[in-house]
């Protein structure tokens, strides 16, 4: 595996940035909303010198691939593929449910690992909807059941769930099938630290590109055209 990886994440309203060097993770964690542009390259600066890592001695990049914010999205890649494209490195977009779901399983108990039920990851897709995914997620591993989609909380069958994670629980009244055994974790965005660990721990399922090649996951592509329905 690439031993000095750069990841960086503005799909929600955090900006998140972390450095994978001589086998430590440095982050840099911030809820900064609409402050993306102005935040997220002072940030790879920091953490880049702080290291003493410089752009160059970077193994390959990690992009947050969403779904999540349009504008989020295209910041990061836009960062991202420029960075790649001046040190003709690698990227690997991660999704950023794949981030939830290992976030989750680092907050998950050993004992809540070993009991049967899937991981969902979501995040707010505004509009009354949530982008979600289903995961497998015990203590050896962490599997995608279901591919990221977007769709109304109440649509989303949580009866087997033993986590819940991501700002979609925004509309946890709405969806069913949670119970008091369910953990629940509202607050967390998508980490860029999240995605090393993924892949640190599952090289494997992780698909490194040239710049060119990488592109969002938007997920939902008719965002304008719901608005105009929603004015009507």
């Amino acid at each position: 595996m690439k031993s000095t990886l750069l990841a960086i994440d503005t799909s929600t309203d955090a900006c998140s940035v972390a450095l994978l060097h001589n086998g430590e993770i440095f982050s840099d964690h911030q809820l900064l909303p609409r402050e993306h542009t102005q935040n997220i390259l002072p940030m790879v600066e920091a953490i880049l010198s702080n290291n003493s890592v410089a752009m160059v001695d970077v193994d390959g990049l990690v992009v947050g691939a969403g779904p999540g914010s349009f504008t989020g999205l295209r910041i990061a890649f836009g960062v991202v593929q420029g960075f790649a494209f001046a040190v003709e490195k690698p990227v690997a977009a991660i999704s950023t449910l794949t981030a939830l779901a290992a976030r989750a399983k680092l907050l998950l108990s050993t004992e809540q690992l070993q009991k049967d039920g899937d991981v969902i990851a979501t995040v707010d897709a505004r509009m009354n909807e949530t982008y979600w995914a289903r995961y497998r997620c015990s203590e050896g591993s962490l599997q995608m059941l279901e591919s990221p989609k977007v769709s109304g909380p109440a649509s989303i069958d949580l009866s087997d769930a033993k986590a819940v994670i991501g700002t979609g629980l925004v509309y946890q009244d709405q969806m069913l099938g949670i119970t008091e055994e369910t953990a629940l974790f509202s607050e967390e965005r998508p980490r860029a630290e999240d995605m090393l660990r993924y892949i640190q721990a599952y090289p494997e399922q992780v698909s490194w590109q040239s710049a060119d090649q990488v592109e969002p996951l938007y997920v939902r592509n008719d965002v304008a055209k719901k608005k105009a329905e929603q004015q009507k």
